[in-house]
């Protein structure tokens, strides 16, 4: 006699839950078109006799795979430098490989403050969804609370990382940060100001808590007085508002590390108009290596990052979470490189071994050497 197939075979087979499996064989909305398909797909190769009947009166036929995915995104992330136009080609790219239409929805301040979805995440045939970029707390666990598979790149810094009902993709952040702060320490610099508004996404947070951790090793304590950290509405990515800031210090450092590329821009600018120069009178770094900063005359201390690699591990993780609706949630951060410009000095050691290398190559400087150098046994003459 043939063994009666039940929904725990069916579940052992696609390594789902049975309360999932059972979810999806009663058409319960918050169980995704995709998984439904593959449950009842199985269920039939399977053979199992209780599918639920159409309304014909015959066996339910499979349901049909969602073919599109939305990528979610604020309206204004979009303006000014191709950082988030590459993560959406990155996206673009494994989404449509694999099958998918990609629908781009832009979500408007309003829509965050009113806490209003956009209506792509109301269609059928949608598998999953990715939120490029952070959104505020409220708007973002609403967003979580959708019964979709979804990823997300970068995140509210008010969120915990623990118990995260979401997957979320990272670039590094704190230990690049970390190595840029101590390069300038190393070079001789005590003040240096940190400036990003930390409370508008994880990464700027999680580069802050680099650059704390470098005055923390050094045993210096971070100044205040040169950072600019505080809420913003536009994330000092204009340049009026970050100049309003600097024109509020009593002073300015020596150095600035900024959480971007775009900010370490507005900062070389308003050095220009104040009449000093980068870095003869200030060092700058910046973050994320956008093309802008090749026009400056000189190279940017930055972080290289691959964006559209970004956007690529972003789409290959809800296309995991997907397949696999009950494997454990992750935080992934993709590694990057700190690229060393001449908007920052050299180590102190390198400086020191320049000036070595200049005494021992010029005549005049290898006398001037010799003659400062104690002489031991000379007599004095009495």
């Amino acid at each position: 006699m043939p063994k009666k197939i039940t929904t725990n075979d069916i579940s052992l087979s696609l390594g789902l839950s049975r309360n999932t499996v059972s979810k999806a064989l009663n058409d319960h909305p918050s169980i995704t078109a995709e998984t439904k398909r593959k449950v009842v797909e199985q269920a039939i190769a399977l053979g199992y006799k209780k599918l639920k009947p159409s309304d014909d009166g015959h066996p339910a036929e499979p349901v049909p795979a969602a073919k599109s995915i939305a990528y979610i995104t604020k309206q204004q992330l979009h303006h000014g430098t191709g950082f988030w136009m590459n993560v959406i080609s990155g996206v673009e790219q494994i989404i449509s490989s694999n099958g998918y239409e990609m629908k781009i929805s832009f979500i408007k301040n309003e829509d965050i403050d009113s806490l209003a979805l956009p209506a792509v995440l109301t269609n059928n045939d949608l598998a999953g969804f990715i939120v490029a970029g952070s959104m505020d707390r409220a708007y973002t666990e609403k967003l979580i609370e959708l019964p979709l598979p979804k990823a997300f790149i970068n995140i509210n810094p008010d969120l915990s990382l623990a118990g995260l009902k979401a997957d979320v993709v990272f670039m590094e952040n704190e230990d690049s940060m970390h190595q840029i702060t101590r390069h300038l320490l190393q070079a001789g610099h005590t003040d240096i100001g940190f400036i990003g508004d930390i409370s508008s996404c994880r990464s700027f947070m999680e580069r802050w808590f680099g650059f704390q951790r470098a005055h923390f090793d050094a045993g210096l304590a971070v100044d205040p007085a040169f950072c600019v950290t505080s809420p913003s509405s536009d994330g000092y990515q204009l340049y009026d508002s970050l100049s309003r800031a600097l024109q509020g210090m009593n002073e300015l450092p020596a150095a600035f590390v900024c959480v971007n590329d775009k900010i370490a821009l507005h900062v070389i600018k308003f050095a220009h108009e104040a009449g000093k120069a980068v870095p003869r009178d200030l060092s700058v770094s910046g973050f994320d290596q956008i093309d802008e900063a090749e026009f400056l005359g000189f190279t940017l201390t930055t972080v290289a990052v691959d964006e559209r690699q970004l956007g690529q591990r972003a789409a290959e993780q809800l296309l995991r979470r997907i397949s696999q609706p009950e494997s454990v949630h992750e935080t992934i951060r993709l590694s990057t490189t700190v690229v060393f410009g001449e908007s920052t000095p050299p180590h102190a050691a390198a400086i020191s071994e320049v000036n070595r290398l200049s005494v021992s190559t010029d005549p005049w400087l290898q006398e001037q050497e010799r003659r400062s150098r104690p002489t031991v046994g000379r007599s004095t003459g009495t």
